[in-house]
């Protein structure tokens, strides 16, 4: 493969290493948005208990920081969430057709991931813990539902859904830095084993071409000529195989700069979310 179709492939491999902007700019994007913006909350609440189902909410859209979309029943939040999308679901565990674990079996066939609290009645712990089985986040009996605590219950479920998946893109990201890292330094090491060669090859060949001009000086007149051309080629291939060598070490530069920015964005998704408030302060927003 001729020098400069090699470089040209080196070029292309070290461009597409550039780090995407989002890691740099906006490390947290969802969890920003949980603390920054005015965004309301959307809750799907599903509950064959009218009076219930009014309370809770009522309790959730006084505080002014959710939209409630309500149903009274488990197929009517099915074919809900197959329109809409929410960012927390509330199920009464007991209902009509669906039961709200008939809805947390459908969402988790469907690989559909929502933070869920179930609503439980009295001596319903096994119950819970089916729920939590199938990915519920957490649940609350009937006969204990306090009017103040709930709002905060939904906030801090949706909080902690909206902290798992931000963890998860961390790792999926922290891992494809990982890789590029790891091909870069591999073409990094490679670039210089190209130098080397490039520089020693370059050092022979020079030599070795002052040594045949001296030693022309004494070839007979008429084998000179074809010897004088051979050893100008030599001397073009030389100028050709140094600018070879040049644009190698540029590109080793070019290098070194993607990899110390790959590393700064590898150190960035594994620091804290900058800007994010503490649980006890989105807390206090509510």
């Amino acid at each position: 493969m001729p020098v400069t179709q090699i470089i040209g492939t080196i070029h292309v491999l070290v461009n597409q290493s550039k780090v995407p902007s989002q890691y740099l700019n906006n490390p947290a994007p969802m969890i920003k948005d949980l603390f920054e913006s005015n965004k309301k909350i959307r809750v799907l609440l599903a509950d064959d208990e009218e009076s219930f189902l009014g309370v809770v909410a009522a309790v959730l859209e006084l505080t002014n920081r959710f939209q409630v979309y309500a149903c009274n029943a488990g197929d009517e939040a099915v074919e809900e969430l197959k329109r809409s999308e929410y960012d927390v679901i509330i199920l009464d565990y007991r209902m009509p057709g669906m039961s709200g674990l008939n809805v947390l079996q459908w969402m988790h066939e469907q690989k559909l991931e929502v933070p869920t609290i179930i609503l439980t009645g009295a001596g319903s712990e096994n119950i819970a813990v089916e729920a939590m089985k199938l990915g519920a986040y957490d649940y609350v009996r009937k006969d204990h539902f306090d009017r103040e605590h709930f709002p905060l219950l939904v906030h801090s479920v949706y909080e902690r859904f909206l902290f798992k998946k931000e963890r998860e893109r961390q790792e999926s990201t922290s891992r494809e830095l990982e890789k590029q890292l790891h091909s870069l330094e591999s073409l990094k090491n490679s670039l210089a084993a190209m130098t080397r060669i490039a520089e020693s090859t370059l050092q022979r060949i020079s030599l070795l071409s002052r040594e045949g001009e001296r030693l022309l000086e004494h070839t007979r007149f008429e084998t000179r000529d074809g010897i004088g051309q051979l050893f100008k080629d030599i001397r073009n291939e030389c100028d050709s195989f140094s600018s070879a060598r040049n644009a190698i070490a540029e590109l080793s530069v070019t290098l070194a700069e993607r990899i110390a920015a790959l590393s700064d964005a590898r150190n960035l998704e594994a620091s804290p979310p900058s800007g994010s408030a503490s649980t006890e302060d989105s807390r206090a927003k509510i």
